[in-house]
């Protein structure tokens, strides 16, 4: 059967916040004649994920799909998903996210009304506790919290560092654009608890890239819950951390140049300049001296997942140039013997 819009929401082992999304996503207020469909995409939780999908789809008969995706990573239960919509639009929003009691009567239209391929919309912030004023005073960590809130409609692409953006909790699509791209990239994106990123900005890029159109509407709104656990700076040093290594499994090196344990010379270097003028920042108190320190753990943690990758590499082709004891050859099972 053919939907106008399938909802598609990626979880892994987050029950109780994922029951929160779903509450919201039942209210919606829309169209009797609009056809929509709510698609959980289980992506290896051990949690109580299961229970809390039969207990919503109980309340909305009809309402809620259920798919399980054993592979970890986000892009991959993406994937999964996408191969089972029935939705012309696939709407996208993530599991510690409320929208708007019309997101999904906007996801509907708002791609026709702006003539576009692909849309997103204002991310605004559900503090558990009030932010302390360094959070609040930087933009950049407001970014990584993916707080988007900005009045006005814009088409993509802006100038690099400028906003507004669209980002993965609140993305809409048409469903044949993302089958023409092959959906997302399974090298980037969550994986589990580590926090890699990048799916959603490297979707945006392949979809302009392809000549397709996107636009930010901030008539598509959701609202992102921020726990107290995420307004400590320790919170945005593992981000960057995990951001990073998640890069260095993603990105593709040139194949020449000198390189130590796996990782160029070059980055070596370039990350000891940037501790050096993080740590006299800190050292002098100057305005911006995290968000410095955070770029030199981002620069760490792409360190540390190219020796990662270089180890995971040599050991792949270790394996594939074994034989294997069904492809060894008589003469040498014969000497094993």
């Amino acid at each position: 059967m053919s939907l106008a819009v399938t909802v598609m929401v990626a979880t892994h082992n987050r029950a109780s916040l994922l029951r929160q999304t779903l509450e919201a996503l039942i209210e919606q207020e829309t169209p009797e004649s609009l056809g929509w469909e709510i698609l959980v995409v289980d992506n290896g939780s051990t949690d109580g994920t299961l229970e809390v999908f039969r207990t919503m789809a109980m309340l909305a008969p009809g309402r809620l799909r259920y798919l399980f995706e054993p592979r970890l990573g986000k892009s991959r239960a993406l994937n999964a998903g996408l191969a089972v919509a029935r939705g012309a639009v696939i709407a996208l929003t993530d599991d510690d996210v409320s929208p708007a009691v019309d997101w999904v009567a906007t996801a509907a239209t708002v791609l026709d009304t702006r003539g576009v391929d692909g849309a997103g919309g204002r991310i605004l912030p559900r503090w558990e506790v009030e932010p302390p004023s360094w959070l609040l005073g930087s933009r950049q960590l407001l970014d990584c919290l993916a707080i988007m809130d900005f009045d006005k409609p814009a088409m993509l692409p802006v100038p690099p560092g400028r906003h507004p953006q669209v980002w993965g909790a609140n993305m809409v699509f048409r469903r044949q654009a993302l089958v023409a791209l092959d959906g997302f990239d399974t090298r980037l994106g969550p994986v589990g608890d580590r926090r890699f990123c990048e799916e959603d900005c490297d979707i945006v890029r392949r979809m302009l890239a392809a000549g397709r159109s996107m636009a930010y509407d901030p008539a598509l709104t959701v609202f992102h819950r921020v726990p107290r656990a995420r307004l400590k700076r320790a919170y945005f040093r593992r981000l960057m951390w995990d951001m990073g290594e998640g890069r260095a499994f993603a990105s593709v090196d040139p194949p020449f140049g000198r390189r130590l344990a796996g990782v160029l010379h070059w980055r070596f270097r370039s990350l000891a300049r940037l501790f050096a003028h993080g740590a006299l920042r800190n050292i002098r108190r100057q305005p911006g001296a995290f968000e410095d320190s955070l770029e030199c753990v981002m620069e760490a943690g792409t360190t540390w997942g190219q020796v990662r990758r270089a180890v995971q590499e040599r050991r792949e082709r270790n394996a594939a140039g074994r034989p294997s004891p069904a492809t060894a050859s008589p003469a040498k099972a014969e000497q094993r013997r």
